[in-house]
């Protein structure tokens, strides 16, 4: 579970569930506006990503879908992987999505898929006792948006979280856009990025997220496991979209 902030203002609730057995991977996240953000906007939101883990530990998306609503507006945007051609198609509200050549498609992972690229990376560093940096770069497809997310992983160093010390990574993010961004848009993406402090364990559980994309800094702050915390966790099943109560 992870408190949500905007410019240090709590504005909501997240809950993150990655499931990973022999050859598969399933990671679901909701997230829910509370207080002013939520009379506000009354957003709910939800993603989720599952594929295959290859041989070599490299992933495989078979499904990435984000939704959300906002009162009564709502919105949903989709990858599909299982089109003839193998390239991943991307779908805005069912229609597919036409922003740039297929070519720069292939071969990519959904946002969600490439969160956890980068954390299995920390863990395979980690159960290899290995303390050095490392470098990663990570193709990334949205359904609208493809960039690069240039992946950099510190050397373990101690992070204050939930009230207490943890041996972690910083792992820094910084985006190159490729196809579909305005030119404003495009250099905002070069302008900002993410900031991630993962356990330096086999777990590798993320404790923070900062995101900067130019217009104000978001973040994720680990605050426990859900049913350990007194704040309810938002239900990892819940589709916004099918459910339109809070």
């Amino acid at each position: 579970m992870y408190a949500a902030r905007f410019l240090g203002l709590p504005v909501g609730d997240v809950a993150v569930r990655l499931q990973e057995t022999e050859g598969r991977y399933r990671v679901t996240v909701n997230g829910r506006a509370t207080g002013l953000f939520w009379a506000l906007r009354g957003i709910r939101a939800h993603r989720e990503a599952s594929g295959r883990i290859g041989d070599d530990g490299a992933l495989e998306p078979t499904a990435y879908r984000r939704a959300y609503r906002e009162w009564e507006k709502t919105g949903e945007t989709r990858v599909a992987y299982d089109q003839p051609d193998g390239i991943p198609q991307g779908y805005k509200n069912g229609e597919p999505v036409d922003r740039m050549e297929s070519e720069l498609r292939a071969g990519t992972l959904d946002p969600l898929s490439a969160l956890v690229t980068a954390r299995r990376r920390v863990a395979a560093l980690a159960d290899l006792g290995d303390d050095n940096p490392a470098e990663m770069v990570v193709p990334v497809y949205d359904g609208k948006l493809r960039y690069d997310a240039r992946v950099h992983i510190g050397a373990p160093e101690t992070v204050t979280t939930a009230g207490q010390p943890w041996r972690a990574r910083e792992v820094t993010v910084r985006f190159d856009p490729l196809g579909g961004f305005s030119d404003k848009h495009a250099a905002e993406w070069r302008e900002g990025g993410l900031r991630i402090a993962v356990t330096d364990h086999g777990l590798a559980i993320p404790l923070r997220l900062d995101v900067d994309q130019g217009w104000g800094l978001f973040d994720l702050v680990y605050v426990g496991r859900c049913g350990a915390v007194e704040t309810p966790c938002p239900g990892n099943e819940v589709d916004p979209l099918e459910d339109p109560k809070p």
